[in-house]
């Protein structure tokens, strides 16, 4: 696949923005719809009472809502606790898309290869698809964050300022279902936008500090 470069440098150093394609838009895309309960288990996490105490050495992981990014989740600046109870927690595993139920817009992100030992906070839920051979958990993560998805989910939830959803708003929010081929290519479409995208920041932050250097020596007479 041939991935669309959205800046092209031309001579003089400077950057000309191209027009994308409207790939995914432009695809024929045959699906049906299904309730999202009926293809994923959904829960809340971990319990906790009150605020999570932290332990440098605790054995125990937990992803908080600020860990979340519709980009994924930040793995390395997790909290670590312990937790004091007689049963084995729900541990979260591989493949599991965390919906955040708190904030101002709900951000879906997938789970890839969590630390050994790591549950969500009770501000999160966990969303475990039942056959991932029909539904792809990177290909739910990219629909819940796409606007439709938005839309229905913050018409259901409670409050004003600090908006908290619910369960069953997730439970019902309709899925669409394109074979797993085409999610496939929907997801690697939505990746290479990311990395392109992510590029594209980088390229203009370099040339922001660029500028700035000229600019402290033209104005300090260093020039």
């Amino acid at each position: 696949m041939h991935h669309f470069a959205p800046f092209r440098m031309v001579r003089n150093g400077t950057l000309t923005l191209l027009k994308a394609p409207r790939m995914v838009c432009a695809m024929n895309i045959p699906h049906g719809s299904v309730r999202l309960a009926d293809v994923a288990s959904i829960r809340q996490g971990h319990p906790f009472r009150g605020a999570i105490a932290a332990f440098e050495n605790g054995p125990v992981s937990v992803i908080q809502l600020k860990n979340v990014t519709a980009s994924g989740v930040h793995a390395h600046e997790l909290l670590r606790t312990r937790l004091h109870h007689r049963k084995s927690p729900d541990w979260v595993q591989d493949g599991d898309v965390l919906l955040t139920a708190r904030g101002a817009r709900p951000v879906a992100a997938l789970l890839c290869d969590p630390p050994d030992d790591t549950v969500c906070s009770p501000h999160l839920y966990v969303i475990r698809i039942v056959d991932q051979a029909t539904l792809l958990p990177a290909f739910l993560a990219w629909q819940l964050n796409q606007p439709a998805a938005h839309d229905h989910l913050c018409r259901q939830a409670a409050g004003s300022r600090q908006q908290s959803l619910r369960k069953t708003a997730v439970e019902n929010l309709s899925i669409q279902l394109p074979p797993p081929r085409q999610q496939r290519r929907i997801v690697s479409l939505a990746r290479a936008a990311q990395l392109e995208r992510c590029h594209c920041e980088q390229m203009m932050a370099a040339r922001h500090e660029e500028v700035a250097r000229y600019a402290a020596q033209l104005l300090g007479g260093t020039a």
